[in-house]
């Protein structure tokens, strides 16, 4: 080997761990804001959230409030029911809560991100959506879904179980799991469960009678969840988890089957869910009930649809079911105008967290009679609330702050910046009528994010990467530790590696 050879070979070896080791330190994490919560007020947060969405149940059809109509102007055969009257009791309902797009994409699209024109690739930019939310806020994400199961929400999942046909005739459930922390992982327990039910659901459509077929298909859904809350509160009771369940015969009944069919397997529905909806209130959980559209039929008799222009603009597809119960939800039906770019901030309100979906456009439904103020300092410093010029509530040495429990009203902050013997103070007066985000921050005026604006959104990559795992981009600086161990073995072994070299 020649001098310049060996020369050269040390000197490379120096050039790739050095390179690597850069790369390593570029990829640790910035160290996360502290935040501290302050009770104003008492608040029961729920442990997490079960939200059924009932594809295709068009409000009209269950609600005593309302009279669902054909096309041709006839009045028709409401559902009969037991439960769903009984929950609504103790729940918070929504009279007039509407989809802007009638199709199952469109629907639970703008359910999951606030942003009435969403769609599944909108569902996917970063942090436009409610499981963006709930997993920076220590939420794992769990959905059964039968239909409305897009690329981009089971994408969001810490695990999903999905139809791969969305077919009663030809059921294909599948389990799928992603990677969105290192610090929270889906239970090798709770995964088991969910296989061991995957396996069950042919049985449950095994029939030759079809009203049993399709309604075996819900039932699934719905078992399926309780199994899911069963293992959660028995295994994990402190880990907080939003359970996302779409259960889909009663959109494909109305297609179908007729409007006979069609109640009919939301009579059968409604038989069933006393205990999903009864786990939850054991569990401290939130029970949510809603739909992705409705079901519109042109006459008596006639087979339904929601999504043609001829259907899409009447009642019964645009108007559909919001049921909620919570220890803090306040009963009772709840009347004006709503849509479903509401349901995001709204469910988000009910978990007691202020943030919002990046391009969120609807509005917090105030269902707990309280609201929740997040101050964000640029540094550390001290936060004073005062309303009618009386101190509220006071906190310092951080720099976020959580106010839980307020009453909706105006409210002067003051904030108090840590910038040693001259502290600086800030001071903003706020009219709290729903949740809200306070940033101190000297940064220039961002745009209103609330605006669709997906060439300046970018796309998230996905965690489902080749490796398996999340990125360490994404990682929690938990991790720093380990990145400066791996850095210094690198050193290390450069050293022995140039004194091996020299050595020769």
């Amino acid at each position: 080997m020649t001098d310049s050879a060996r020369n050269f070979k040390p000197f490379f070896i120096f050039i790739l761990l050095t390179a690597g080791l850069l790369i390593l330190l570029a990829a640790l994490p910035v160290t996360s804001s502290a935040l501290t919560e302050v009770e104003v007020n008492p608040v029961n947060t729920p442990a997490g959230a079960v939200v059924l969405i009932v594809d295709g149940l068009s409000a009209p059809f269950i609600y005593p409030e309302l009279t669902p109509h054909s096309l041709d102007g006839a009045v028709l055969e409401k559902a009969r029911l037991e439960n769903i009257p009984e929950i609504s009791k103790n729940s918070a309902q929504i009279l007039d809560f509407r989809a802007p797009q009638t199709f199952t994409e469109g629907g639970h699209s703008v359910l999951v991100t606030g942003n009435p024109d969403a769609d599944s690739e909108f569902v996917s930019f970063k942090d436009a959506n409610i499981f963006d939310i709930l997993h920076a806020q220590g939420y794992l994400c769990i959905a059964v879904m039968e239909k409305g199961d897009s690329w981009s929400i089971c994408a969001e999942q810490d695990a999903v179980l999905r139809d791969k046909n969305n077919s009663i005739k030809n059921i294909e459930i599948m389990l799928e799991q992603y990677e969105y922390s290192q610090d929270i992982r889906v239970p090798s327990g709770l995964l088991q469960v969910m296989r061991s039910r995957a396996d069950m659901a042919p049985a449950y459509v095994s029939s030759k009678e079809t009203r049993d077929r399709y309604n075996g298909y819900n039932r699934w859904g719905t078992e399926t969840a309780c199994d899911v809350v069963n293992y959660m509160a028995k295994n994990c009771p402190d880990q907080k988890y939003l359970l996302t369940v779409n259960v889909g015969a009663i959109d494909m009944s109305g297609h179908y089957r007729d409007n006979y069919g069609y109640i009919d397997c939301v009579e059968s529905l409604d038989s069933e869910l006393l205990p999903l909806y009864n786990l939850c209130k054991e569990n401290s959980l939130a029970f949510i009930l809603t739909a992705d559209h409705g079901m519109a039929f042109s006459a008596d008799g006639s087979k339904g649809g929601h999504q043609s222009e001829k259907y899409s603009v009447s009642d019964e597809a645009q108007m559909v079911p919001f049921i909620a119960n919570a220890q803090d939800i306040e009963s009772g039906v709840i009347r004006g105008e709503f849509g479903q770019e509401d349901f995001a901030p709204t469910l988000l309100g009910i978990l007691d967290i202020p943030d919002r979906p990046r391009f969120v456009k609807g509005e917090q439904i105030l269902l707990t009679g309280h609201v929740n103020l997040k101050v964000e300092l640029p540094k550390k410093g001290s936060v004073e609330l005062r309303r009618n010029g009386q101190l509220i509530s006071s906190s310092g040495n951080d720099d976020q702050f959580l106010f839980l429990g307020l009453d909706p009203d105006s409210y002067i902050v003051k904030a108090v910046l840590n910038s040693g013997n001259s502290p600086e103070e800030k001071e903003k007066e706020v009219y709290l009528r729903a949740d809200s985000v306070l940033d101190f921050s000297n940064k220039e005026a961002k745009t209103d994010e609330s605006e669709y604006s997906p060439a300046e959104a970018k796309e998230k990559t996905s965690s489902a990467s080749i490796l398996g795992g999340g990125s360490i981009f994404d990682r929690s600086s938990k991790h720093l530790i380990g990145y400066l161990l791996i850095g210094t073995m690198n050193l290390a072994g450069l050293f022995f590696i140039m004194k091996i070299m020299k050595k020769d």
